[in-house]
């Protein structure tokens, strides 16, 4: 969605595979930015706003980053960590065959799970009938400074954050930096790549 100076984009609604709900940051960020007043602030600052001066702000509930977070301004993408219980394990296999990265396996133990390989997807919770593995820490993947065209890059890794109004603040005062401190005409990409203090 574009509008006032920003282009804010999510994932697909209803999805079964979201691992954080995004609807609530959604509309929080887009109130939020839309009291910015981007457009007329980068006109002053710019005069002439060009499509690449305009932050892009993509939301996916879940790694799989169907909304293309990797190559936005700020990426934001849902997570929840998968917690072993005192549940009785069935030794179904259902979380080692759900899980694409090969982070799970059924030991004489009971299930491991390599955090390691692990993204946190939410499949195996979903997916579990004994309810030995259950939802644990739930939050948001912050990336940085993603784009596509003549010199592509993918978003760096910025953070985690538990709350959406964390997502929030990390969005507007990193777009606020720019809008204060950005050269004239440069692309906010192009800021957001030369500010490692960002990242």
């Amino acid at each position: 969605m574009k509008q006032s100076g920003f282009q804010l984009e999510h994932c697909r609604p209803n999805c079964p595979k979201l691992a954080r709900n995004w609807n609530t940051l959604f509309e929080a960020l887009r109130t939020n930015l839309a009291e910015l007043n981007i457009q007329e602030t980068l006109e002053r600052k710019f005069g002439q706003v060009l499509h690449h001066h305009i932050p892009k702000i993509c939301i996916a509930g879940c790694p799989n980053g169907c909304s293309q977070p990797d190559i936005k301004d700020f990426g934001i993408s849902g997570y929840v960590t998968p917690q072993i219980t005192e549940a009785p394990c069935t030794e179904c296999n259902a979380c080692v065959r759900s899980c694409l990265e090969g982070a799970i396996t059924l030991e004489q133990n009971g299930i491991v799970i390599d955090n390691n390989r692990c993204l946190s997807c939410g499949n195996c919770q979903s997916l579990c009938p004994s309810g030995t593995l259950t939802k644990g820490e739930s939050g948001w993947n912050l990336r940085i400074g993603g784009r596509v065209g003549r010199h592509p890059r993918f978003a760096s890794f910025a953070g985690q954050v538990s709350t959406n109004e964390e997502v929030i603040a990390w969005v507007l005062e990193t777009i606020q930096n720019y809008i204060k401190n950005g050269l004239a005409q440069e692309r906010l990409t192009h800021f957001l790549e030369n500010r490692t203090d960002l990242v």
